[in-house]
């Protein structure tokens, strides 16, 4: 069914685009000598179709966020600090980030495979629709007509859609296109792991034994918050005459094992309780696990940094043991450093992040069987390419 005109979604979508073409245009003109050039009407267009422009755009919103202060309000008009924060539009920069970037892959995809960018007007619909008239009306009653046959361009943005979301995939969106549809539905969330043109190349060239991903140097902060993206890690491959190791079940503990909540948590269960961890801290195998083990207040401090609702993730998606969160929470703090761990594991963490970071651990056989020592070598593993600024 068809959106109407005034429905809450089509205003929401044209406000973004209103304000997308006309404030945010003002600012990034500053930053971007290219924007200067396009006239003012049509330059979100203009942007749109030109991927290489978009990415420079993006980068310059990322390298100084602030110059958008007044634009990146709530409906009170209150500045936010989180990307998954409402804004006055009704969506998130989150939502509105990855609107623009399915957009310029859509019109991309269109471009490349069926040599137009931009989807047929509704007009036009409405137009056939009524020349056709009556009889055309009663024929499809009788007999329905067949489904609309898709492009090669849509079907492979469909295959994509759900996978397309972070500013950085706008570098990527020619090569994106040279993709198959079965390759991209095949590969799943995994795509997002190949962030770079060279692995996408790969990718396409060795589609049915897909090449390990690269490692990056060093990454990016996601825009706006600050949260430090998960790198990528790439399994030892398994024999296939091996079956894979078994995963330690909470039964083999004595049953379920896992930290409780109402212990751990504050009162209002916003963050943790730091002298619910004491006792914890000083047990061998926790000692043994943490690089400061002496440093008992210093710790403790961290702890209370931790939020609540990553906590509550954590406990449930892998059945965590109270010295299993402290020693995971504790090796993450002293790698990331108490700005940015807040900023991904604190009060006003990302979700989105903690839940890719518990789909690594999973991946990597992360549960409540997992000693503690082994839990901190995976946490150093996974953000070993991370370095403060």
């Amino acid at each position: 069914m068809p959106r109407s005109p005034s429905s809450p979604r089509s205003q929401a979508i044209r406000r973004i685009n209103l304000t997308l073409e006309g404030p945010v245009a003002e600012v990034l003109a500053q930053m971007v000598p290219e924007l200067k050039k396009l006239p003012r009407r049509g330059v979100l267009e203009r942007v749109l179709d030109d991927p290489a422009l978009l990415d420079r755009c993006l980068k310059a919103f990322r390298a100084d966020p602030q110059r958008f202060s007044d634009l990146l309000v709530d409906r009170r008009n209150t500045p936010i600090e989180q990307a998954d924060a409402t804004l006055a539009c009704g969506r998130t920069l989150d939502e509105v980030v990855a609107m623009v970037v399915r957009t310029c892959a859509k019109r991309q995809f269109r471009k490349r495979l069926d040599g137009v960018s931009r989807p047929l007007r509704k007009t036009d619909r409405t137009q056939d629709k009524a020349k056709n008239g009556l009889f055309e009306r009663l024929s499809h009653l009788i007999s329905p007509p067949p489904p609309p046959r898709r492009s090669r361009g849509e079907i492979l943005y469909d295959s994509f859609k759900e996978h397309l979301r972070h500013d950085w995939q706008v570098a990527l969106v020619s090569d994106y296109s040279t993709l198959s549809p079965q390759l991209v539905r095949r590969m799943g969330a995994r795509i997002l792991d190949y962030r770079i043109p060279e692995d996408i190349q790969k990718l396409r060239e060795n589609p049915s034994n897909p090449p390990p991903p690269s490692t990056l140097p060093e990454p990016d902060l996601d825009i706006l918050t600050g949260a430090v993206p998960l790198p990528t890690i790439s399994p030892a491959p398994v024999p296939s005459s091996f079956p894979p190791p078994p995963i330690a079940a909470p039964a083999a503990l004595g049953g379920d094992n896992r930290a409780r909540i109402a212990d751990i948590l504050t009162a209002d269960q916003k963050r943790l309780r730091p002298e619910a961890f004491t006792l914890i801290l000083l047990t061998p195998e926790v000692r043994a696990a943490l690089p400061h083990p002496e440093q008992t207040v210093r710790l403790t401090g961290q702890l209370a940094e931790v939020g609540g609702l990553p906590a509550k993730r954590l406990i449930g998606e892998l059945g965590l043991r109270a010295e299993q969160l402290v020693v995971m929470m504790l090796v993450i703090h002293e790698i990331l450093g108490p700005e940015v761990f807040r900023r991904s594991f604190g009060l006003s963490s990302n979700l989105d992040y903690v839940d890719k970071f518990i789909e690594r651990a999973k991946a990597d056989g992360i549960n409540q069987g997992t000693p503690p020592t082994e839990i901190a070598a995976f946490c150093r593993r996974i953000f070993s390419s991370f370095r403060r600024s």
